[in-house]
């Protein structure tokens, strides 16, 4: 049994299908598991046991998908492209959530019903294959390499995971309606810093340094700006934290992973009941960012 699963989107996407990839490989213990993907996201899969390979778009992969004789390909980007790649993989069973015209490239398309939460919602399909899913929790796995960079940076900057109150902190996001102004979350990270002692890591990533940098320069006590992470690294720095606040982002969804805590804070654009995870330890606030005060945020936070 071979299966291809196809998500382009972004880092938070990827993490977001893992509990389905592991549903897949529940039921079919011996399948092969193809992810087809952007190379922003690679990192994501690299260590999933569930995946046995991951490829990647600006690759050029049209051939080996066309060789690779799949029999399940799964298509949750429901776009020309990605339409193009599932009949170019000649499955058998072709599924994406219904669309018109969707028969142009699917042969089974099952009505999607909005569950809330994302994942939910990308476990619906299972149900077309009779397979069962298990459980919501997402799978991001690294290595020692990982941890052992997170752990040295902690020691650099005098922090102890198992003695101080760690918090990192995301004020980025590429999207501008989901953007709190940067002089709010530093002085949220002020009062943090204040009333929990807590140590509040600035995280990055990209081309956002500068804009991390200048959210910094707003604040009154001293914060800690992160080193440039990959992905893994990332992931091995906020396990050691004891609480991950920002924007609806691939660092929230990695957090997610690791059991930490998320508090988020959304826009009135883009909803917590389909990224925010259920459970007591994630919280958000939501509401018009610009009115949306560092005091609403702390009191919601606190409760």
């Amino acid at each position: 049994m071979k299966i291809l699963i196809i998500v382009f989107k972004a880092i938070g996407d990827v993490l977001l299908t893992t509990p389905l990839i592991r549903a897949l490989k529940k039921h079919y213990p011996n399948c092969e598991i193809s992810f087809l993907t952007k190379r922003a996201s690679e990192k994501i899969l690299k260590f999933n046991p569930n995946v046995s390979e991951v490829l990647i778009r600006e690759d050029g992969v049209q051939s080996r998908i066309a060789f690779k004789k799949f029999d399940i390909t799964i298509d949750f980007m429901l776009s020309l492209t990605s339409g193009y790649y599932t009949l170019l993989s000649k499955a058998k069973k072709r599924l994406a959530f219904y669309r018109p015209l969707g028969f142009l490239f699917y042969n089974i398309l099952p009505r999607h019903q909005h569950k809330g939460y994302t994942v939910y919602d990308r476990l619906q399909i299972l149900e077309s294959l009779a397979v069962k899913d298990d459980g919501i929790s997402l799978d991001l796995n690294f290595n020692e390499s990982h941890k052992k960079t997170a752990a040295d940076f902690l020691h650099k900057n005098n922090l102890l995971p198992e003695k101080d109150f760690i918090i990192t902190l995301d004020a980025t996001s590429p999207r501008e309606h989901r953007q709190w102004p940067m002089e709010k979350f530093a002085g949220l990270a002020d009062m943090l810093a204040e009333k929990f002692n807590a140590k509040v890591i600035f995280l990055w990533g990209g081309n956002e340094l500068d804009y991390v940098k200048k959210t910094l320069s707003h604040s009154k006590k001293q914060h800690i700006l992160s080193d440039k992470f990959d992905l893994l690294e990332l992931a091995a720095l906020i396990k050691k934290s004891r609480l991950h606040i920002g924007t609806t982002s691939a660092p929230m969804h990695i957090a997610t992973s690791q059991n930490i805590p998320t508090f988020t804070i959304y826009g009135q654009k883009n909803g917590p009941k389909n990224w925010s995870p259920p459970g007591k330890i994630h919280g958000y606030a939501q509401g018009n960012l610009d009115t949306l005060t560092i005091k609403d945020v702390f009191e919601k936070l606190e409760n």
